[in-house]
């Protein structure tokens, strides 16, 4: 037998080997009633290199008579195959979503690394809870070229769609493995054609908590919240370099009821941004720095009408921030951000620590988002020489601002300033610096 035989017989070998042994492990678990799918289980390595997205698997194929080639009576084929019904973490998806009873969960354990490339995990789910466990570290491909990430759509690296009753938790890590996107710097080039990924994108998952885990260094956004609601997010650290473009931390849009507490993140960008179609937002203990702060919007892009409402910011420490509380709308938007609060704000060095800016890149149109209904109580720290900007368009778009106990001064105790231009301020207890359009 040739070698081009020798080829076809391995290729069909090890194609029946991996659909017996994915059978094998989906009957046994069904067999067990066992709710718990392990990737491992299903093909993944977790040896750092090998592309966990696919499965490999080593068959001896042993030849007879005159099949056998010269000097051999059997040959050993390892193939990595690509089929998409094999690949380990989506066929682990896939049983535990499939899996009928009050919870089922798929694992990634402990003391291995697994390198997985663009996958989305989409739901709905059969059982009522679906529970992810990270526990090792899954690291994304280092490679941006577009054979990699030209199939995906609306740019992500892990994605679930529409799970509802999903927790992803454990003390596991997800590396995005942004250095090389941020080299690009794709997202300022209006020549580039290739976006950085959201590391972890979640779009339409209702009942939803994130837990625990780490996410370090993704190529964009670290995680991304849309369309959902009931959204309970404690204890993550979330990591970047300073200089790491657009790595925000969480980033919430058209979310309603979410909860972010006990968690630690310092990136290039937003720790929490919050944009349009957001009510309902709670950001509670949470440490920011390095980072752009705690952001509402931008909103209003593009002539956009935008809703952001009922957003209540509290006990955070922004340390060697370059914002720290901030709401930043464009000219020219449309809509409002209304009833929203920062209470009990600790400031360590941050550039511009009290912001409202609606000139956001744009200074040229009329109309803009409304803003008001505002409060600021119990801000303490210290900053560059501005620590508070109100910078409104004119027609009385920012209302109804309250600044409520305030103390923010140079790192060694230096006068501060306040800038103010169209915005109604009514102060209430003792306010340093001195705000210039309070009533």
């Amino acid at each position: 037998m040739g070698a081009v035989g020798i080829i076809v017989v391995c290729a069909a070998a090890i194609l029946l080997a991996g659909l017996a042994a994915a059978r094998r492990v989906a009957d046994d678990a069904a067999a067990a009633g066992e709710l718990a799918f392990d990737v491992v289980a299903y093909g993944a390595r977790g040896d750092g290199t090998t592309d966990d997205t696919k499965v490999c698997t080593r068959v001896r194929v042993v030849f007879f008579g005159p099949m056998a080639p010269v000097g051999r009576a059997h040959v050993s084929c390892h193939v990595c195959l690509w089929f998409r019904s094999l690949k380990a973490f989506e066929d682990a998806w896939a049983a535990a979503c499939g899996a009928r009873g009050p919870s089922a969960s798929m694992v990634v354990p402990e003391q291995r690394t697994f390198l997985v490339g663009p996958v989305n995990f989409h739901g709905p789910c059969a059982s009522g809870r679906i529970i992810v466990q990270i526990q090792g570290k899954i690291v994304a491909p280092p490679s941006t070229s577009a054979s990699t990430w030209s199939s995906v759509e609306n740019l992500y690296w892990l994605m679930f769609s529409r799970v509802d009753g999903l927790s992803v938790t454990g003390s596991g890590v997800l590396d995005g493995n942004g250095q090389s996107w941020w080299i690009r710097r794709c997202n300022n080039d209006v020549d580039c054609l290739q976006y950085a990924p959201t590391a972890l994108k979640l779009v339409g998952c209702n009942n939803l908590e994130l837990s625990q885990f780490s996410s370090v260094n993704s190529p964009q956004m670290h995680i991304v919240i849309l369309q959902s609601s009931g959204v309970s997010v404690s204890g993550l650290t979330i990591a970047a370099p300073w200089s790491s473009p657009n790595t925000d931390g969480i980033h919430i849009e058209r979310s309603q009821n979410v909860k972010i507490t006990s968690s630690s993140i310092g990136t290039g960008d937003d720790c929490v941004s919050i944009g349009s179609g957001s009510h309902f937002v709670t950001v509670d203990g949470l440490n920011c720095g390095p980072g752009h702060g705690v952001s509402i919007g931008s909103l209003g892009k593009n002539g956009d009408t935008a809703t952001v409402e009922f957003i209540d910011v509290k006990n955070v420490h922004f340390n060697n921030t370059m914002n720290g509380a901030r709401i930043k709308t464009w000219e020219g938007g449309l809509g409002y951000a209304k009833s929203i609060s920062f209470t009990n704000i600790e400031f360590d060095n941050v550039d511009h620590p009290v912001i409202i800016d609606q000139f956001y890149r744009d200074r040229s149109l009329e109309r803009a988002v409304s803003i008001n209904n505002v409060t600021y109580s119990n801000l303490n720290g210290t900053s560059s020489q501005t620590a508070v900007s109100f910078d409104c368009s004119d027609g009385g778009s920012c209302t109804d601002i309250h600044v409520d106990s305030m103390n923010i001064r140079g790192p060694d105790g230096q006068q501060t300033v306040a800038r103010c231009r169209n915005a109604q301020v009514v102060i209430s207890g003792q306010v340093y610096p001195e705000i210039p359009c309070s009533s």
